[in-house]
């Protein structure tokens, strides 16, 4: 069991070794620093200097110093921003212990977070910001606490008889690695954030200390692995498998720290003489020194850049690569930036920017169901598992995409392209002003167009689509009784298998009802009934008897499609079809097969160059157009001497 100086006696570095136990001796003891909270874009590196907390550039230029009093008050360690780049927790020792202080990240406004006997250390934030764990001794050996941003609400999430220390929350919030004397050794463990369910991650006769995760869930840590005067540091996968060395050097490496977007190293290497910041790829390479050699440099602890979402800081950041950006259980506060991204906040009242690119919030985890839209506003998205209503998620304009999650859910778009998917439930996904895709998923679904040429689809369940302003594509199920509805435009509508209901709307449409008993109907405009992906022989007649159309893929005769008086044109399949009009101007086209072509009456015209013989070419009474047949060799069809009377004319 160690003694209330815990902190300070774990490691007394010296040029000759490690004593466990003894006093600081030659080097003040650094603590650990804390991980990135969030892939984002990388600020200042904070660190300690003579004692006092100053910030500094990535490449060590533009030191800015923020504490002024640890001559008087005591001296600073641990200095740690928030997610957001905004404050800074730090810890402050005096005579007799120490505790944990917060400012803001240009050092004003200092504020005592801790008010414990003993030492309190290592502070580290959550992800979304919230919560801040640390190790204290008020209990006499050193054990781990949660405590919320502002001070209060303190638990004790370990209460080993040995000592656990040096906290880092993982990037998703859901685990903390920590340090522990537990197993006779010190070795690095992680548990849930609750404290439960601690797991050994490292099982070395020497010593693994002050782990970091990086944004991407990997750990780097301190190793002593190679001798107690020579600790080195080593990244591991999250389970602790796979351990690669990334420093080797004769001198000591210590207190590693990752950067925000996960591809740099801050650390402490006594390698040129005196203790100071380097830093270094994640792989290792390009190890560089960024603070002059002089005074020692402890405590190196990565920001993130501010970046503003909504009139609030970003607690998770992307690139301006395309970015998979997943929020804690928490509130979070997602900017994408550029990219084509997708935001995920998970629980909790979050709030999501798209920034440039092609950017999609998903709700695939939600179990109830989501109201959307990406219109703008503020706490009117999600769902209750994100809030009593007006207190929930707020999506920015800047982003295009949304995806449902398990429930019904209610799904709006916006000015711009949208992409919405509603998923598993009964869903209801409305386009906005721009042309939109509307993609149903699983369960009975409603989808609306809006303006501007769109696409819907339906998927499985049985469906209402209806189209907008625009020329639309309206596309049902491989199953399910689907109604499609086309608005006002040129709108094409299949209704795959089922038994389904076209209604094609204003202007010139196209339907085709798929598989199984199907009604078919126009409306204003020349609208055309097809059957082409048909192998089975088609008779269809425009405004024919009711069940009477279509080939046995879509039932038995009498339950088949019924073609209502308003379409004009029909095209067949790919077997010997006969297919007929009505008394109004039609257009019939064969397609490959022996085929009977029947105009009736009104002014027609027959399409049969299809280069198979066709049996019957008919446009019927009335003046027509002439036939477009095949007419030369085996396959030249038979006369149409019907089909005269009507002159083509073009533009």
């Amino acid at each position: 069991m160690r003694n209330a100086l815990a902190r300070s006696t774990v490691l007394a570095l010296c040029a000759g070794g490690v004593i466990l136990g003894g006093p600081v001796a030659a080097a003040p003891n650094p603590p650990a620093a804390a991980a990135a909270a969030a892939p984002g874009v990388n600020g200042e590196i904070l660190f300690t200097e003579l004692n006092n907390v100053f910030r500094m550039d990535a490449d060590g230029s533009n030191r800015v110093q923020l504490t002024f009093d640890a001559a008087v008050s005591g001296a600073y360690e641990s200095p740690t921003a928030s997610p957001d780049g905004q404050r800074v927790v730090v810890v402050q020792r005096n005579e007799g212990g120490s505790n944990i202080w917060a400012m803001n990240a240009d050092g004003s406004d200092k504020t005592q977070l801790t008010h414990s006997t003993g030492y309190n250390f290592s502070p580290s934030f959550s992800p979304d910001g919230r919560s801040i764990v640390f190790d204290s001794t008020r209990s006499g050996d050193a054990d781990i606490y949660r405590m919320d941003a502002d001070g209060t609400g303190e638990v004790p999430l370990t209460s080993d008889p040995d000592d656990d220390k040096s906290a880092s929350y993982s990037p998703d919030g859901l685990s903390i690695a920590f340090q522990s004397d537990r197993s006779g050794g010190t070795e690095i463990y992680r548990m849930a954030a609750d404290g439960t369910s601690p797991t050994r991650l490292t099982n070395n006769t020497t010593i693994d200390i002050h782990p970091a995760f990086s944004p991407t869930g990997q750990i780097v840590f301190t190793a002593y692995r190679h001798g107690t005067s020579n600790p080195e540091i080593y990244r591991m996968n999250a389970d602790g498998s796979s351990p690669t060395r990334l420093t080797n050097n004769t001198t000591q490496d210590l207190y590693p720290a990752f950067s925000p977007d996960g591809l740099q190293v801050a650390f402490v290497s006594n390698r040129d003489g005196g203790y100071e910041i380097f830093t270094m790829n994640s792989d290792g390479s390009a190890q560089t020194r960024i603070t002059p050699l002089g005074d020692a440099n402890f405590g190196p602890s990565w920001s993130s850049a501010y970046t503003d979402c909504q009139g609030r800081g970003a607690t998770i950041t992307g690139t301006n690569g395309d970015d998979i950006l997943k929020g804690t259980p928490g509130p979070d506060v997602i900017a994408g930036l550029g990219g084509n991204d997708t935001l995920q906040g998970f629980d909790g009242a979050d709030v999501f920017c798209g920034g440039a690119g092609n950017d999609t919030v998903t709700y695939s985890d939600h179990e109830d169901g989501v109201t959307a839209d990406l219109t703008g506003g503020t706490g009117d998205d999600g769902s209750a598992e994100d809030g009593p209503l007006g207190a929930r998620d707020s999506i920015g304009k800047d982003v295009e995409n949304l995806t449902g999650g398990f429930g019904d859910d209610d799904l709006t778009g916006s000015s711009a392209f949208n992409y919405l998917f509603g998923g598993v439930g009964d869903d209801r996904l409305a386009g906005g002003a721009d042309g939109d895709n509307l993609e149903g998923g699983s369960g009975d679904d409603l989808l609306l167009g809006g303006d501007g040429s769109e696409a819907l689809l339906g998927g499985s369940g049985d469906d209402v689509l209806i189209g907008g302003d625009g020329n639309e594509f309206l596309m049902a199920g491989e199953s399910g009784n689907d109604v499609l509805r086309g608005g006002d435009g040129n709108d094409a509508l299949t209704g795959n298998a089922g038994e389904d209901s076209l209604f094609g709307g204003d202007h010139n449409d196209y339907l085709d009802g798929g598989f199984d008993s199907d009604i078919l109907t126009g409306g204003p405009g020349t609208d055309t009934t097809a059957y082409s992906g048909r192998v089975a022989r088609v008779v269809a007649s425009i405004g024919g008897v009711t069940g009477d159309d279509g080939s046995k893929q879509d039932g038995p005769s009498g339950e088949r499609d019924t073609i209502a008086n308003s379409v004009e044109n029909l095209i067949g399949g790919s077997a010997d079809d006969t297919l007929s009009g009505n008394g109004d101007d039609n257009q019939i086209t064969g397609g490959p097969g022996a085929d009977t072509m029947l105009g009736l009456a009104g002014t027609d015209k027959i399409f049969a160059a299809d280069g198979v013989k066709d049996v019957k070419i008919d446009c019927g009474a009335d003046a027509d157009y002439p036939a477009e047949r095949d007419q030369i060799g085996p396959v030249a069809d038979p006369s149409a001497s019907s089909c005269t009377g009507a002159v083509l004319t073009r533009a």
